[in-house]
């Protein structure tokens, strides 16, 4: 046979060939990898993709179907994590009975603001000119230059003191008093300056030597019981038209904002207050309801929303008039009648017209209550007979000023109120965990299985290339 006819092309070099034989031999090394991590692991599917003995059609669709997956899984995932790290939050309602509770700080302040008999004519005029219009406050053509409350006060003299002692007074007006079986007095109320003046405060921690009353029974012979004078023939103009006492039920050590969230009790009436504690727990930042356990800048008192808005609000008014209103608390100045009508009372308006923004986020523990006031006509005929017989007053005096007053617990449970982190860690687990199962029968070991087929990869690759590169001995 003679081949001086036949041509062969060659490779170019020895180098082109042994490299063509080395890639040939490294894909084929892959494939055969790649077959048998597809045969053995737990991902779903993909043994029907990496398996080359089966039609390219079928493996073209399971790949689709694999890819389709992976892709919804990680979607899911992203999308739990975001709801994760967006601190939803959720609350819980719940009812608990429990074997007894506090009962709350009750705080009364009679509706007139100074008696009549400790002031002099001239204050009692100067009253009647600012607030002459129903009560609201004027600043009417009245010449308050150089106007005082106390016109014989000395400079020497402690103004509040001088204007507390010009209040009613709680031994003046509490004719009876009992808490549950026994007797308590004016002994067990403390004088408190609130933002309504002069009040007096039942169960709060200064008050008893015995610590904050509780309570083991509902109703009303297991609350506290008084009868109060409100002494309206010593009224005077004020800023309310109407006369009775203002009632403020709180928790021991909050500052009472008796104008905007005390009730009121009338005289001629048996005034009955059924209460219902309820307590609302919050989370702290970065949760929406960002709670704190902050204490308040001025006042000694315990944080509360309210308590925080009221110090911002007289914030507000001593930045722009220098002083305060006497029935704040602080060390500022104390503003005169004329700078009370002229800048105190205007900027105080303005800040409550206006909304301005007060940084007072909630309590990350807060407690209320609720109350439920019923009236029953008061005294009944045979009691008012004795009242008058003992008193040596006339009916229409003693319908006009006196009152009975009942504050109990309607039930000896309260309703609790719990913000709970709605979506967290645990949660993406589970919901990872699901999505894994049901999209592409994973679990988080076979996530370490594609781990290990890297790595043992990448290994087996790094050694070849290491092989390749050693000379050859001959």
């Amino acid at each position: 046979m003679s081949f001086r006819n036949t041509t062969f092309t060659l490779p170019s070099s020895k180098e082109q060939v042994n490299s063509s034989m080395a890639d040939d031999g490294n894909r084929n090394h892959l494939a055969a990898d790649f077959k048998e991590f597809g045969d053995q692991t737990t991902f779903h599917g993909l043994r029907y993709v990496t398996n080359n003995t089966y039609h390219g059609i079928r493996r073209l669709i399971w790949l689709a179907v694999v890819l389709g997956m992976t892709t919804w899984l990680i979607i899911n995932v992203i999308r739990a994590f975001l709801l994760m790290y967006q601190y939803p939050e959720t609350s819980s309602i719940s009812v608990n009975y429990v074997p007894s509770i506090t009962f709350p700080a009750v705080t009364i302040c009679n509706i007139n603001q100074f008696r009549r008999d400790a002031l002099e004519p001239h204050t009692l005029q100067l009253l009647k000119q600012v607030f002459s219009r129903t009560g609201a406050r004027s600043n009417t053509s009245v010449d308050l230059t150089n106007a005082k409350l106390f016109p014989s006060t000395d400079q020497g003299d402690n103004l509040t003191d001088v204007t507390l002692q010009a209040a009613h007074r709680i031994e003046d007006m509490l004719l009876e008093c009992q808490w549950g079986t026994e007797s308590c007095s004016h002994l067990n109320f403390t004088r408190r300056l609130t933002d309504y003046g002069l009040c007096h405060t039942f169960n709060d921690v200064p008050a008893g030597e015995r610590g904050v009353l509780t309570v083991r029974n509902p109703g009303s012979r297991n609350g506290l019981y008084m009868r109060l004078n409100i002494q309206q023939d010593l009224y005077t103009f004020g800023e309310s038209t109407a006369a009775g006492m203002k009632v403020l039920l709180h928790p021991q050590g909050e500052f009472p904002i008796v104008k905007e969230f005390a009730f009121s009790i009338t005289p001629g009436f048996e005034n009955s207050v059924a209460v219902r504690q309820q307590t609302v727990t919050s989370l702290k930042a970065p949760y929406e309801s960002n709670c704190t356990e902050a204490s308040l800048k001025e006042f000694n008192y315990k944080y509360s929303v309210p308590a925080c808005q009221f110090e911002c609000r007289a914030r507000y008014v001593i930045d722009k008039c220098g002083c305060r209103d006497i029935r704040w608390p602080g060390s500022v100045d104390i503003c005169t009648i004329e700078e009370l009508v002229k800048c105190a009372y205007v900027y105080e308006e303005e800040f409550l017209s206006h909304g301005e923004r007060c940084n007072c986020p909630m309590a990350c523990k807060t407690t209320t209550y609720d109350s439920k006031v019923s009236l029953a006509f008061w005294p009944a005929k045979h009691l008012l007979k004795e009242l008058r017989r003992d008193s040596n007053m006339s009916e229409d005096f003693i319908r006009e000023n006196f009152l009975d007053a009942y504050i109990y617990f309607e039930e000896i449970m309260y309703m609790g109120i719990e913000q709970q982190k709605a979506y967290t860690f645990q949660n993406v687990q589970s919901d990872v965990g699901g999505y894994l199962g049901l999209l592409c029968g994973m679990s988080l070991i076979t996530l370490v299985e594609l781990a290990d087929f890297i790595i043992i990869t990448i290994y087996k690759r790094c050694l070849r290339l290491m092989a390749k590169k050693l000379p050859v001995s001959t």
